[in-house]
């Protein structure tokens, strides 16, 4: 069963994302944080820049997921994806020390006109960048 998570994300990824020219989201961290082991092909992201309303509908097509990473892993990272995830030397330098990494691509990326459709335990705000719809709301999700 697929499920239904949230994404936020900066809003400068928006316009790359909606326009296919951003083909990976990718989520690098020290820990097993979400998404990382809760994102599948197939599932349902919903895309919201920081601070503002959902604006897409994603499905997911295929995840790849790293552990263990050293900085010469995450550096092998950026010189693989960096053309598809967009980060930038900021971003890089950041997650240089990453021990984790989930990338995401998506089969399509539609647009949202109303937020209605988005299961609204994922609108609840909290601190998380990544968030994940209760599996018990499927009725919901199967709906959207």
């Amino acid at each position: 069963m697929s499920k239904t998570h949230l994404m936020i994300v900066h809003p400068r990824y928006i316009a790359p994302l909606l326009s296919g020219a951003k083909t990976l989201e990718s989520r690098l961290g020290q820990d097993r944080r979400a998404p990382f082991g809760k994102v599948s092909p197939g599932d349902i992201v919903y895309i919201k820049p920081t601070g503002k309303r959902v604006v897409a509908k994603a499905v997911v097509r295929r995840v790849d997921e790293f552990e263990d990473l050293t900085p010469e892993d995450v550096k092998n990272l950026r010189e693989t994806y960096d053309d598809r995830i967009m980060g930038g030397d900021q971003y890089w330098q950041s997650k240089a020390d990453s021990k984790y990494a989930t990338l995401i691509g998506f089969k399509s990326i539609t647009l949202l006109r109303d937020e209605a459709t988005v299961p609204a335990e994922l609108l609840v705000a909290n601190r998380n960048a990544w968030r994940i719809a209760d599996e018990s709301s499927s009725d919901h999700q199967q709906a959207a």
